[in-house]
């Protein structure tokens, strides 16, 4: 058969949201990938709890992710870094949220399906939906006479139309406004600012009706209470005060915060009012007596989110979380407390470290993962997201986490040998001494294969731990194998140095029986040996089988996945991915491929064309050495600085959904040709690694032929470095070769600190520009 070569075409039918998410396969059955969270927080910098008390969104790193507020589990990730501002409606199916740093949007989101559905005209900075959902309130930063802006500018109180989505109301302007929140009839709207005043606008007349004084420093944050008449407001001075917006005048005043309260929430029943402060505590007080109820204590940073669950029972507590989240040494940001007893429920959403490998066990309840030094094996519960299980060996690393088929064994191998671990208990109950470095189980379970740095590999019988047969045909090591799905065939990927080229994949036939490998034994030879396809420096880095058996695939060092038909030995296809293939799965279907690298990007293919029909940038931080699908199917998992979920979907839609900031609007055939050629923007795409050292690289769309300049200016806006790029055509520039690179140094040459800095792209008229960060 004719070895062909992959070509990478952008579907035509491919809608891409601002993570590179593909929404829509070229053939007939569409597919749609969601984007459903990360387990843990990659920082946490803002929390809003749902009006109905079910869902927390959580501003991270990595965009804005929505969590079940109960048990911590994933629901959905709107993928955009650093939004200042977001807002649930009250049916809870949407949520609204600023667009990225310096962008003049604010993004509509479907909950369910995870779409942007609309986008509304403004530069949030505090969001807040209207009690019957039809309209959102928001400060925004005021345009000058010449329709800009900048994050200096005065802000204005606005109210868009939902439906309409437009603005439809300017209530006031004002040079700091840091809180608002709507009555719970939708008739007021309350805002405070850093003058100490709270003003009360009405909705119906667009007018201020009300000044509340009272507050001697800035005021952070303000709540209704259920009977609407009773106002709470949280100050930079510690103080939280009660108000009567009826006739204006304060009720009460409550101290013992000793730092600024940033967050506040009336219970249902109004009788209780939850406060949270930059002291680390969350204080609970009785409303009508204003006395102080309880303080609870444990978090480890300042206090971003109070809120009450839907039965008034307990209380739900979000604190900052510093970084990245790579680490795992901090505590949990969100913590639940019983009303009642006072005492602590629940607490999770920690960091998650880098993932360097995974695995599904066969009923899809848990995930494998390790990290990149070896330290430890975590078991992850996959509806809730979080550990279950830490697996560590004294003083030796341990590696790449594999299920048995039944479930009932995790293997994993260390320097030293190879360990099973018990899944009931999480407990080592056997160990292979040995130089191990790949394992694999049989389909059957009955057999486990494992190869290492020397000339054979070698086949056990699981029930008795005994070696029943030999692999020999290379003469060096092993670091990648695999059962065919009838297990007749072990693919085993290594290196050879007795010859060139070093690097090959080889094949044996095994049968796949413990009776048949003890037959076969004790030296089993070679079926087929692909090593002449291979080059002096492709290193096998992955391979899996198809699972129908026809094709092998092989992912390595230099950028190719190839498929082998297995039945004829031959090479059947080339596919060149945008670096090395770090990780490759085939869907269970049998349908997609999908294949990731180095760089921070993962490429999906479809098996019976070859084409490339999807792309995932997943954390843009570089490393998605990790992958792959639930056993029905209906998950991908991605690791890198972090671990990713996706749900995976069929879709009824034909033709693509194209946001406008005025609404919904249908694409045709032939723009979505012309968009499968051009980008349809300008923009400035997220760095790749970050957070980075030394260097990154900065990926950007243009529309049209410009002169391109990427300027790093720091926190405080002073300018460190400018890149000119020079006059670019219209095109995606998002490889290490055709990107922005800064190597991390000023315009002196100088290395530059630790921090965040903003990098600012101007094309011709289009000018945008991202957050980053430099981590040493």
């Amino acid at each position: 058969m004719r070895t062909t070569r992959a070509t990478r075409h952008r579907p035509l039918a491919l809608l891409i949201t601002t993570l590179g998410i593909p929404l829509f396969f070229t053939n007939a059955r569409a597919v749609q990938l969601k984007a459903i969270g990360r387990f843990g927080f990659a920082g946490a910098h803002s929390m809003v709890h749902s009006a109905r008390g079910n869902l927390i969104a959580v501003g991270t790193t990595y965009g804005m992710q929505v969590i079940d507020a109960k048990t911590g589990g994933p629901v959905a990730l709107f993928p955009s870094p650093f939004f200042d501002a977001v807002a649930f409606s009250p049916d809870e199916r949407t949520i609204v949220t600023s667009g990225p740093y310096l962008t003049d949007w604010m993004s509509v989101w479907d909950i369910e399906s995870g779409r942007e559905t609309a986008r509304l005209e403004g530069a949030g900075v505090r969001l807040a939906f209207s009690p019957d959902g039809g309209l959102v309130a928001g400060v925004v930063f005021a345009k000058d006479e010449n329709g800009d802006w900048t994050p200096g500018s005065r802000l204005e109180i606005a109210l868009w139309s939902l439906e309409a989505r437009r603005k439809i109301a300017v209530l006031g302007t004002h040079r700091n406004v840091g809180s608002l929140a709507f009555s719970p009839d939708g008739t007021t709207v309350a805002t405070g600012g850093s003058d100490h005043l709270i003003r009360l606008w009405d909705v119906a007349s667009r007018r201020k009706i009300a000044t509340l004084i009272g507050h001697t420093d800035a005021v952070q944050v303000v709540a209704f209470g259920p009977d609407g008449r009773t106002l709470a407001s949280g100050g930079s001075d510690g103080a939280t005060t009660l108000w009567d917006v009826g006739v204006g005048q304060e009720i009460a005043t409550f101290t013992g915060h000793t730092d600024r309260v940033s967050a506040v929430a009336f219970s249902a029943d109004g009788e209780t009012l939850a406060t949270g402060s930059y002291d680390q505590t969350v204080r609970l007080w009785n409303v009508a007596s204003a006395r102080e109820m309880a303080v609870l204590t444990g978090h480890e940073s300042h206090i971003l989110m109070v809120g009450f669950s839907p039965d008034g029972r307990s209380v739900v507590s979000g604190s900052h979380l510093n970084g990245s989240g790579d680490v795992e040494s901090a505590g949990n940001a969100i913590r639940g407390w019983d009303l009642a007893s006072r005492r602590q429920l629940d607490s999770f959403g920690g960091p998650v470290g880098r993932v360097q490998q995974l695995a599904f066990s066969p009923d899809g309840n848990f995930i494998a993962t390790k990290v990149p030094n070896g330290s430890h094996i975590t078991v992850w519960d996959v509806a809730s997201a979080r550990r279950v299980a830490t697996l560590t060996r004294p003083q030796t690393p341990i590696r790449t986490p594999v299920f048995s088929p039944d479930g009932a064994i995790l293997a994993t191998w260390g320097e030293e040998g190879v360990t099973l671990w018990g899944v009931a208990s999480w407990q080592p109950e056997a160990f292979l001494a040995g130089s191990w470095r790949g394992i694999a189980f049989s389909p059957d379970g009955a057999l486990l294969a494992t190869g290492g740095r020397n000339e054979f590999i070698a086949l056990w019988d699981v029930a008795s731990l005994q070696r029943v047969a030999t692999l020999v045909g290379h003469a060096d090591a092993t670091s990648t194998l695999a059962f065919s799905p009838d297990g007749g065939i072990l693919a085993g990927g290594g290196s050879d140095r007795a010859r060139l080229p070093r690097y090959g994949v080889w094949l044996w036939d095994v049968v796949g029986t413990v009776d048949a490998a003890r037959a076969i034994g004790p030296d089993v030879p070679l079926l087929a040996d692909f090593a002449r396809w291979y080059g002096s420096e492709d290193q096998i880095l992955d391979l899996e089988f198809s699972p129908d058996g026809q094709l092998l695939a092989c992912g390595d060092r230099l950028r190719v996945t190839r498929l082998w038909d297995v039945a004829t030995r031959r090479q059947v296809a080339s596919l060149d991915a945008p670096d090395r293939s770090r990780a490759i799965a085939f869907s269970p279907d049998g349908r997609v491929l999908v294949s990731t690298g180095n760089g921070g990007n993962g490429t999906l293919w479809d098996v019976e064309s070859r084409e490339e029909i999807g792309a995932i940038t997943g954390s843009d931080l570089g490393f998605p050495g990790a992958l792959g699908f639930s056993p029905d199917g209906t998950l991908l998992a991605t690791g890198d600085y972090g671990l990713f979920l996706w749900g995976v979907t069929d879709s009824p839609v034909d033709v693509p959904t194209a946001v406008e900031p005025q609404g919904k609007a249908r694409t045709t055939w032939a723009e979505a040709k012309q968009a499968a050629l051009t980008p349809e923007a300008a923009a400035l795409l997220p760095n790749y690694p970050n957070p980075f050292n030394p260097e990154t690289w900065i990926p950007f769309d243009l529309r049209d032929r410009a002169s391109v300049a990427i300027s790093i200016h720091d926190a405080q806006g002073r300018l460190v470095r400018r890149l000119d790029l020079g006059e670019r055509p219209a095109g995606a520039y998002r490889t290490r070769e055709s990107a922005g690179h800064w190597d991390g140094r000023n315009e002196h040459g100088d290395v530059a600190g630790s921090g965040v800095y903003f990098a600012e792209l101007v094309a011709g008229n289009h000018r945008s520009a991202r957050r980053i960060a430099l981590r040493k």
